[in-house]
């Protein structure tokens, strides 16, 4: 049997089982961030490291240390550890192994945190704390932005609704991103395009009909999981037969996405496949309520860009202190 979308799922969050349209990306390792890394510590000294931060080298010596705290000034669920850890680790193999941090985690990726809690402790040489601090943020707040944005989402969802991310991130943060939304609570969606075939309406225009290029995509592709996105109720009606994993409904509203749901039932109580059905189209938080009673149906969700390619960085610190 091909694979399906609710063939992966996580059940870490309360009420529902996520269904991911790939594995998800449920922890980061080195191969995921180490470029990035890389980098990000380049970027602020490119002109090689035998001087790299005249400021702190010419205050502090070497053998100076100091401790420091990563405390949040606002609410939020954390994630970027890992990230940490490998920029540490990457720092300490270019300068030494007598460079490197001790790092103590308080509150691990997808914990929940409040202003003031010590999320992080941190110790070793003043200078590299000090060399790592902006860096080591910059990754923290950035993907704690998101997993607190997707865990803000996926409340104010409810049970029942899934909230899907998109394949807006930035260049190189792919897998990041996705883990940020993950560790908020949020579903997976492809995260790159060999995950799933997803026939959207350029391919349906290019391709003379939706027929075709699923024929098409069934004769050169027939293991993937198939994704098709529909404009119109008639387009509904249309692809339904064809036995989609996915239907993707794009910018409907809730009345017409009550009608396509009434369409994909009768579909399945006539023996045919009940697919997933995603939405899109510019879906607000405080819109989702409108779909409370939809969702309670079940095998619905919405994908939200906004949760990877519109963030903030979270205001979280990095308090430095001299060692006692």
């Amino acid at each position: 049997m091909k694979p399906s979308p609710d063939a992966q799922k996580d059940a870490s969050t309360p009420g529902m089982k996520r269904p991911h349209y790939t594995t998800p990306v449920r922890n980061i390792i080195r191969g995921d961030c180490e470029l990035l890394v890389r980098e990000a510590l380049a970027e602020d000294a490119p002109a090689g490291f035998a001087l790299d931060d005249p400021t702190t080298q010419a205050i502090f010596t070497a053998g100076e240390r100091a401790r420091a705290r990563l405390i949040p000034r606002e609410n939020g669920v954390l994630c970027g550890g890992p990230v940490v850890g490998v920029l540490n680790d990457v720092f300490g193999e270019i300068h030494g192994a007598n460079t490197a941090l001790e790092i103590n985690v308080n509150v691990a990726d997808g914990g929940r945190f409040a202003p003031g809690d010590v999320l992080m402790e941190l110790s070793g040489p003043l200078r590299t704390l000090l060399r790592l601090e902006r860096p080591a943020l910059n990754f923290l707040q950035y993907l704690s932005g998101i997993a607190t944005t997707t865990a803000g989402v996926v409340a104010a969802a409810g049970e029942g609704l899934a909230i899907l991310d998109t394949r807006k991130t930035l260049p190189g943060y792919r897998r990041l991103a996705k883990y940020a939304v993950y560790c908020g609570g949020g579903t997976n969606h492809r995260i790159h395009l060999n995950d799933m075939v997803m026939i959207k309406d350029n391919h349906i225009a290019a391709a003379g009909g939706v027929r075709p290029a699923v024929a098409a995509i069934r004769e050169r592709c027939p293991e993937l999981p198939l994704n098709v996105e529909v404009d119109t109720l008639e387009q509904l009606d249309e692809v339904l037969p064809l036995e989609p994993d996915v239907v993707l409904l794009d910018n409907m509203r809730r009345e017409a996405i009550a009608s396509a749901l009434q369409r994909v039932e009768a579909h399945a109580a006539g023996g045919g496949r009940r697919p997933f059905i995603e939405l899109s189209g510019g879906w607000k938080p405080e819109e989702l309520h409108e779909l409370n009673d939809l969702s309670a149906r079940g095998g619905l969700g919405v994908s939200m860009g906004f949760l990877t390619h519109t963030t903030r960085f979270l205001d979280l610190s990095l308090e430095i202190a001299p060692e006692s």
